[in-house]
């Protein structure tokens, strides 16, 4: 195997790409990022991380709460759309023709279009350099009923995508394993 050195800067794994939103009423808006991740069990805990340069920063301080929305392939236009346009200068709820949904705990609204959201509190921020990451405890979770089997996330119809070096790449439907199926 020829390896080659790279800039740390690359990251060399699959992210998930998300549209978080934050801030409450009027105020709310939506943040792409895929500085997103599951950090812990028990409590269910995630991490997002935020420039603190984004509109998006001073509602996440503000509020304490933010919302993980997760889109379809087919939602790929939208998500890029709120990575790339800051809620200073345009709301992009209307924009996009996105509709707020009523959380079942926190405050700040779902997206109620995209089949995926996770509810989350702020437990924790650490400055990290360019970035704020912000410590969620998952108080809830909402799936479309079609993307569940057995009261879990179907693998065979996940229809998503991930972030690599500044490109979307499509996850293929259906699962390639299941955990412990190497100790068969």
């Amino acid at each position: 195997m020829d390896k080659m050195e790279l800039s740390t800067g690359i990251s060399t794994f699959p992210m998930p790409a998300a549209v978080i939103s934050v801030g409450i009423g009027d105020e709310a808006n939506l943040i792409t990022l895929a500085y997103v991740g599951k950090v812990c069990s028990s409590p269910p805990v995630v991490a997002v991380s935020i420039q603190p340069r984004r509109h998006s920063y001073q509602l996440i301080e503000k509020h304490r709460e933010f919302v993980i929305n997760y889109p379809t392939i087919n939602q790929l236009r939208e998500m890029d759309y709120c990575g790339t346009r800051s809620g200073r200068d345009l709301n992009k709820w209307e924009e996009l023709n996105l509709t707020k949904e009523k959380g079942s705990v926190v405050q700040v609204p779902l997206i109620k279009e995209f089949p995926w959201n996770m509810e989350c509190k702020v437990i924790q921020r650490t400055e990290l350099g360019t970035h704020v990451c912000y410590f969620g405890e998952v108080v809830a979770v909402h799936s479309d009923s079609k993307f569940i089997r057995n009261n879990n996330i179907d693998p065979d119809k996940i229809d998503t995508f991930a972030y690599v070096s500044g490109n979307y790449i499509g996850l293929k439907k259906g699962a390639i394993g299941r955990h412990g199926f190497s100790l068969n």
